[in-house]
């Protein structure tokens, strides 16, 4: 662990992310695209540039209008829809178009004349068995970023990115894709600055108080930590401490440690090659002294041993 690291780069790193552009779309009027549940380990997005629409998720019966400049990502990939504001009915057919970099969707016989252009993507978290960090987000994550000064640097990027696929230049595919994985990050920190009422590790991330805590459990987790080690990182009482963070988090600071380390283990478990530890090794690096005890606490977690874990493969793990 990086002591200098911050939490959400931490965090981040620890799901392995992987980011893609896939679809450009260009719509007129009356339109409605559905998208079939993919998660919880696939989050999908969508980038407004142009014109607006809403997004309607039928499981959750949430309607959310979305502007010209706005990003929507969905953490656990639910079922939704983007369509025309107040549409009633299918809308008119859209139709398929492949093409070299992003397949093209639309309803117009002439898409360069469309009201709306929408970029649509993925993230994808391999290997996951849990995330504190996606727990934690909302289902949807809503960024509006064209009409906010501050937000300047994402509507950069993303303006970077429907410029790559429009000129569709040398390296523009890896270029779309690496961006995408950055993407992410950045609407989280975004998400972070807009939201003052927090809750889970996103609202530990946001309170001065208590947020030593948390990086110190993600930079040295191997350490033996009490409530009251934690607390005094913290500068608070140690019952100060466990009430604050019960109330931001949901469960006691000991339990969220745990959690923490066992997610830690499964990306070191999930790590191939030549350089990947064994499982002794990966229990002393979150905190076990004893390898009988980490197997134990991981089957607890994962529903399923650390080395079943391994041999699976990180890209074949079930949810």
């Amino acid at each position: 662990m990086n002591p200098h690291t911050d939490p959400l780069s931490e965090l981040v790193d620890w799901l392995g992310l992987r980011g893609r552009m896939d679809l450009h779309c260009l719509f007129g009027e009356d339109w409605a695209a559905p998208h079939e549940a993919i998660g919880p380990w696939r989050a999908p997005f969508h980038i407004v540039l142009r014109g607006r629409c809403e997004l309607w998720l039928p499981e959750s019966r949430t309607l959310v209008p979305l502007e010209e400049g706005s990003l929507v990502i969905l953490p656990r990939g639910s079922a939704h829809v983007l369509r025309t504001a107040g549409l009633q009915g299918e809308g008119r057919a859209i139709r398929l178009r492949t093409g070299e970099l992003l397949d093209l969707k639309t309803n117009l016989k002439r898409p360069e004349k469309a009201d709306t252009d929408i970029l649509c993507g993925e993230f994808e978290f391999p290997g996951r068995r849990r995330s504190v960090l996606l727990e934690a987000l909302p289902e949807p994550m809503v960024i509006a970023f064209a009409d906010r000064p501050g937000f300047a640097w994402l509507e950069g990027l993303v303006r970077l990115m429907a410029e790559e696929i429009a000129q569709q230049r040398a390296g523009a595919g890896a270029i779309v894709a690496q961006l995408s994985g950055t993407l992410f990050t950045l609407a989280v920190r975004a998400h972070l600055e807009t939201k003052p009422e927090l809750t889970g590790v996103l609202g530990l991330m946001a309170s001065p108080r208590l947020a030593p805590g948390l990086r110190a459990m993600l930079t040295q987790p191997q350490e033996p930590w009490t409530v009251a080690s934690l607390a005094e990182r913290c500068h608070l009482s140690r019952a100060t401490f466990a009430r604050e963070f019960t109330r931001r988090v949901g469960t006691g600071p000991l339990e969220f440690l745990t959690t923490l380390r066992m997610e830690l283990a499964s990306r070191l478990l999930a790590q191939g090659g030549q350089g990947a530890q064994d499982t002794a090794s990966i229990a002393e690096a979150v905190g076990y002294r004893s390898e009988a005890a980490f197997n134990r606490a991981f089957a607890r977690h994962a529903g399923i041993t650390p080395g079943r874990f391994r041999r699976a493969g990180a890209g074949k793990m079930e949810p």
